[in-house]
């Protein structure tokens, strides 16, 4: 087994170049996320909940979050594959070092019954072997007590990621193959699979709610279009088609106008939808 469990592709993806994406872009995603953050929180009972855990917790701003309002008696671990943003998210001195721990939740050995409480934003679509990941996941939560994430619903319903890719396969002629079930940003979007997954996990009370709602942000359009080059189904169609120099021009050239046509107010939006998942251990 390699040092990022038995996820050794996700591992390698999260520590190199596009990990340090991520790291970069931390604040900016984190305004753009902060209303699909509140939905993650809102009404998350944490009464009687000592230990809690974030699943794939990246920089860690929800695990902070997480034990703000858990109470400075509460400790909460924030998990992730990669050290790169986990080395940002130790950099913060809200929270301890040690509450931070560089692990693949499908394979890392937890204390049974060990978590009161666990969440995840978007951290839980990468696994190698998803019924696995939420079993072992399953065994670190006391029973009775609940996990709660979000997670992607299908791409025609999330403008953030298909605008910028329709952008680039008009431009490139790219044919861009739907990335279905395999591990990454998408892999739950089929509700009934995901179901399915975590009844295989033997949770209980399983609730997939459709909530739709709007990414935002108050860069400029030529920061935004930056941001879309790095990050997103249109970064990784760029990535792909791999056009010149000449060609990348036009792209970022492209996500600017197309940021003009979104702003009203100082805000640049992209409606969302998620599924906000609740289940029982």
């Amino acid at each position: 087994m390699s040092i990022y469990g038995e996820n050794d592709k996700q591992g390698q993806y999260w520590n190199e170049a596009p990990g340090q994406s991520w790291v970069s872009n931390d604040t900016a995603m984190n305004e753009r996320l902060e209303t699909i953050s509140n939905i993650l929180f809102e009404d998350l009972d944490v009464i009687g909940c000592n230990n809690g855990l974030d699943i794939g917790c990246g920089a860690g701003s929800t695990t902070r979050r997480l034990a703000t309002i858990m109470g400075n008696q509460a400790r909460v671990t924030g998990l992730d594959i990669s050290e790169k943003l986990l080395a940002l998210a130790r950099s913060h001195p809200e929270i301890s070092r040690k509450n931070f721990l560089q692990a693949d939740a499908q394979s890392f050995t937890f204390e049974p019954a060990s978590f009161d409480l666990a969440i995840s934003r978007f951290g839980v679509m990468f696994f190698e072997n998803p019924s696995k990941a939420f079993q072992n996941i399953n065994s670190a939560i006391k029973k009775g007590r609940e996990m709660r994430f979000v997670c992607w619903a299908p791409l025609a319903a999330n403008d953030f990621f298909l605008s910028p890719l329709n952008t680039v396969v008009d431009i490139t002629g790219l044919t861009f193959a739907d990335p279905g079930k395999e591990p990454g940003p998408l892999a739950f979007s089929d509700r009934s699979y995901l179901f399915s997954i975590l009844k295989s996990a033997e949770f209980s009370s399983i609730n997939i709610d459709i909530v739709e709602t709007s990414i935002s942000t108050k860069d400029s359009v030529e920061k935004n279009a930056s941001l879309l080059m790095e990050i997103g189904m249109g970064s990784r169609a760029i990535k792909e088609a791999a056009p010149t120099d000449e060609v990348l021009d036009e792209i970022r050239e492209a996500f600017v106008v197309d940021g003009n046509k979104r702003l009203q107010n100082g805000l640049i939006s992209y409606d969302a939808t998620i599924y906000k998942v609740s289940a029982v251990a």
